[in-house]
């Protein structure tokens, strides 16, 4: 299991979460897909959508995601680092980064976070979701952002419309931002 969750319905919870804040629609994206756990998630509640692409940096995670997922002529999986090679801006509708965000990534990783979440955002045209970790909620979490810092910081340098998402008690937050 990823860090932000301790299990599988603690999974379950979080996506359903996150599409309820920004239901899936049109061609999905779905950064740090993994496992594809969130294509199923979306299919097994009958949300709407035309397409699922899935990326990972991880080699064996797109091969297994594309293994599960063999036949299924609706979801795409692919190697591939945002941080080098963007997509095109408007490429998808909705995006997702779910789980990605508590490692600590780069010399820079506030900086690097932004990079990711900026990239994300320009490719998808109506928005994207991110969870992220809350400081002083879990013992041992070392890269932690307050919510609402993080909102601001995206409206002001996305010109994102964003609403939090977090009931003050799991230590993971949910941030949609919207075109």
């Amino acid at each position: 299991m990823a860090l932000e969750y301790s299990g599988t319905e603690a999974q379950r919870r979080l996506f359903a979460r996150a599409t309820s804040l920004l239901p899936p629609s049109g061609k999905v994206l779905d950064l740090g897909c993994g496992l594809g756990h969130l294509i199923d998630y979306i299919e097994e509640t009958s949300l709407s959508y035309d397409s699922y692409h899935g990326i990972d940096v991880s080699e064996h995670m797109v091969t297994e995601a594309g293994r599960r997922f063999a036949g299924k002529g609706c979801a795409s999986f692919e190697v591939r680092d945002i941080l080098i090679d963007p997509f095109t801006p408007g490429s998808f509708d909705t995006g997702y980064i779910l789980s990605v965000l508590g490692y600590p990534i780069g010399e820079d990783p506030v900086a690097t976070m932004m990079e990711i979440i900026e990239k994300i955002f320009s490719a998808c045209r109506v928005g994207i979701v991110l969870s992220h970790l809350a400081p002083g909620r879990k013992e041992g979490l070392k890269f932690t952002t307050v919510p609402e810092k993080l909102a601001v910081r995206c409206e002001k340098e996305l010109g994102a419309k964003a609403q939090i998402d977090d009931d003050g008690v799991d230590f993971t937050y949910l941030l949609s931002l919207r075109h």
